[in-house]
C-alpha cells in the first residue's frame, strides 16, 4: 500500500508542477507591459520627463549639426594650409633661380610674394574665426552634457517626439 501511495504521491506532484507551468504564462500575460528604456551614454538617475526629452533630443542634433560645419570648416582651412605651403614652396624655388640684375623679375616675385603673405592673413583670419566658433560651441556641449548625457528616458517618447507628437 506504501509504494501505491508514493505513486499516487508523484502523480499528484507532477501534475501540480504541469499546472504551474502552464498556468505561468497566462500570469505573466496579465502584468502590463512594461515601457523600453533608452539612454544617452551609460544612462542612470532619474529619468527624463518628455519636455526634457525633447529639448535634449533638439541639442543633440544642433551639436551634430554643429560639429559637420566645423569638421567641414577644418577640411577646407586644412586645404588652404597645403596650398600655402605649396606655394611657399614655388617661390622658394624661383627665389632660387630669380634674375637678380633683372628688375622686371624682382618685382614680378615681389607681387608673387605680397599676395601669398595677403593669402596667409586671409588664412590667419579664418582660423581665428573657426577657433572662435570652437569656442562658442564648448557651452552648449557642456550645457547637453549636464542635463542630458547618461541620463534614461522611455523609448516610447522618443518615438512619439521624433513622429512630431
Amino acid at each position: 500500500m506504501s509504494g501505491m501511495r508514493l505513486f499516487l504521491s508523484t502523480r499528484f506532484v507532477f501534475a501540480a508542477l504541469l499546472g504551474a507551468v502552464l498556468i505561468a504564462p497566462a500570469a505573466h500575460a496579465a502584468d502590463p507591459p512594461k515601457k523600453k528604456e533608452g539612454a544617452f551614454g551609460k544612462g542612470g538617475g532619474a529619468f527624463l520627463s518628455k519636455e526634457q526629452l525633447r529639448s535634449c533630443l533638439s541639442q543633440k542634433d544642433r551639436i551634430a549639426q554643429s560639429d559637420d560645419d566645423l569638421l567641414k570648416e577644418r577640411a577646407a582651412l586644412g586645404g588652404i594650409k597645403d596650398e600655402l605651403a605649396r606655394s611657399g614652396e614655388a617661390l622658394k624655388a624661383k627665389l632660387e633661380v630669380l634674375d637678380r640684375t633683372s628688375a622686371e623679375a624682382v618685382a614680378a616675385y615681389n607681387d608673387e610674394a605680397k599676395a601669398r603673405d595677403a593669402q596667409i592673413d586671409a588664412y590667419q583670419k579664418r582660423v581665428e574665426g573657426f577657433n572662435g566658433r570652437v569656442e562658442a560651441a564648448k557651452p552648449e556641449r557642456e550645457a547637453y552634457s549636464k542635463a542630458c548625457d547618461n541620463r534614461r528616458f522611455f523609448e516610447d517618447d522618443e518615438i512619439a517626439i521624433k513622429k512630431g507628437k
